[in-house]
């Protein structure tokens, strides 16, 4: 009987090398961990269809800059439908919208797909990964609230006939802009990370965020606009409206307006026959103040100092990155 050949074995040249290169240690680790995010969150690198949400929601936030930057234009710069103030209150739904579609992107994949246990095998700390997270988040956020400011700005210069003395005029305005931006970026990163990380399913993770950002200021709106004297602090209940209020305290705009029943509407006695141009331009002037008069909004109902705004946007980001530390320190890997 033959006896079978001895098992023989081969090595094969498969062109693993080893590497020389320059090791970039935990900073490196982290900085790469930043732009990732940035890519995420915009998304870059990938597919088409992860590109149609920020695309789309960008646009939204800038074709009212860009339709206030053409008016300036055909306007000499006289006409001025949205300013720098209320531009923020006119578009915050629209970060929200970004955080609850861009924010699961960036955490729920780590943890669902287990890429947690590559990262910190390395030399990145836990405390690491949530910075770099929230950081990419509030970087994009941070940009997209510029954006529109940008295009205001550069439509009065260009409609200015002395471009240095409106450069001059909108000093000023400029860290305004950037103080309330970096606000609003910090915090609705922070709370809709928070949020991501404890929901680990992405479709729950943006129907949470959507509900905290957008629902939560449909609930607390009609409290306390109908008992502003008990209620009043219900406002800091929605991180929407506390980044409005913080962003109107920023711009100084708090001005509180006397509630006015518009449900009663008295007429105008008529006009005296033969009644001089004086007594018609005051007349045409009350129905321009009867028409332009409206009710208060929330935050000029509840009527709360800047401070408290200011305090409680602190509060809420301190508060979402001692939950975050938690609950990265509790994830097994």
């Amino acid at each position: 009987m033959p006896q079978p050949e001895p098992a023989a074995g081969a090595i094969y040249d498969i062109g693993y090398q080893h590497y020389d290169g320059k090791r970039l240690g935990r900073a490196g680790a982290v900085r790469a961990l930043y732009f990732h995010g940035l890519r995420t969150v915009f998304g870059i690198g990938r597919g088409g269809r992860a590109k149609i949400p920020p695309i789309a929601l960008i646009a939204i936030m800038v074709i009212p800059a860009v339709i206030q930057a053409a008016l300036a234009g055909l306007g000499n710069g006289q006409i001025q439908v949205f300013t720098h103030e209320g531009y923020f209150r006119t578009t915050v739904w629209i970060f929200g919208l970004f955080c609850a579609f861009q924010t699961p992107e960036l955490v729920t994949g780590d943890q669902q797909y287990r890429v947690l246990a590559l990262y910190f095998s390395r030399a990145v700390l836990r405390s690491d990964y949530v910075l770099a997270r929230v950081g990419a988040l509030a970087t994009a956020l941070f940009i997209v609230a510029l954006l529109p400011h940008f295009v205001m700005l550069m439509g009065d210069y260009f409609a200015a006939e002395h471009v240095g003395e409106a450069i001059r005029k909108s000093l000023p305005m400029i860290p305004r802009i950037l103080g309330a931006a970096f606000a609003i970026a910090v915090l609705l990163a922070t709370v809709s990370i928070t949020i991501s990380a404890i929901i680990r399913r992405r479709p729950f993770a943006t129907a949470a965020i959507l509900a905290l950002f957008l629902l939560a200021s449909a609930f607390v709106a009609p409290l306390v606009m109908s008992r502003p004297d008990k209620m009043r602090y219900l406002v800091l209940a929605s991180p929407m409206m506390v980044g409005d209020g913080l962003t109107t305290w920023v711009f100084d705009t708090t001005t509180v307006r006397p509630p006015v029943d518009t449900t009663e509407w008295v007429p105008l006695p008529p006009l005296a026959p033969g009644a001089d141009s004086a007594a018609i331009a005051a007349r045409r002037a009350e129905m321009r103040r009867r028409f332009r008069r409206r009710r208060p909004s929330v935050l000029e109902t509840a009527n709360l100092p800047g401070v408290v705004y200011l305090a409680t946007t602190v509060g809420l980001i301190l508060l979402g990155a001692g939950v975050l530390t938690l609950r990265y320190r509790s994830i097994e890997t």
